[in-house]
């Protein structure tokens, strides 16, 4: 096989793991399952979590040296996009700072959720969101009129914290 080849190869290899997703439960009948192999990293750059528990965000946020932690730390090495599925009961327990600032998108039914830093919310920043969104405010933040209404409009549902600490966390 000549070197043109070989490269064709790779880089066709890279160009459809691009396009890849896959979902890989957290836990199954209640059971923790073990984290897949290292290997799903090669074949697939996008991998939705669902079926997570409390504990594994608590666990990631801490940096916990679990087997989950470590697969999802070498994925992101790997310049993986996780997504993890959480529901409205898991929401309050997701730290405000993996909300804004962690290389992870949380989603719930499906759609993203979003949260800003900034103490005022426009409507250039609500502009972009998704119809069927969610967007998670701290009591001290201010939505301005205009982006309240395209909240309305697009359907967007606003989920208001009391402040930045999640439930598990030191006030």
């Amino acid at each position: 096989m000549n070197e043109d080849k070989l490269i064709s190869m790779i880089k066709e290899k890279l160009v459809e793991r691009e396009k890849k997703q896959v979902a890989i439960a957290y836990q199954h009948n209640c059971q923790i399952a073990l984290p897949p192999s290292v290997t799903v990293f090669y074949e697939y750059r996008n991998i939705n979590l669902h079926q997570v528990s409390i504990r594994l965000i608590k666990d990631l946020y801490q940096m916990k040296e679990t087997p989950w932690v470590e697969w999802l730390l070498t994925g992101i090495s790997y310049q993986i996009s996780f997504s993890i599925e959480l529901n409205e009961f898991i929401l309050p327990f997701v730290p405000w700072k993996m909300l804004t600032e962690w290389p992870v998108v949380f989603k719930m039914s499906n759609q993203r959720v979003h949260a800003f830093q900034t103490n005022m919310l426009t409507r250039q920043l609500i502009i972009g969101l998704p119809n069927n969104s969610f967007l998670v405010i701290l009591k001290q933040q201010k939505l301005t009129q205009e982006a309240i209404e395209l909240i309305k409009k697009n359907n967007i549902t606003v989920i208001e914290r009391v402040n930045e600490t999640c439930i598990w966390e030191e006030s």
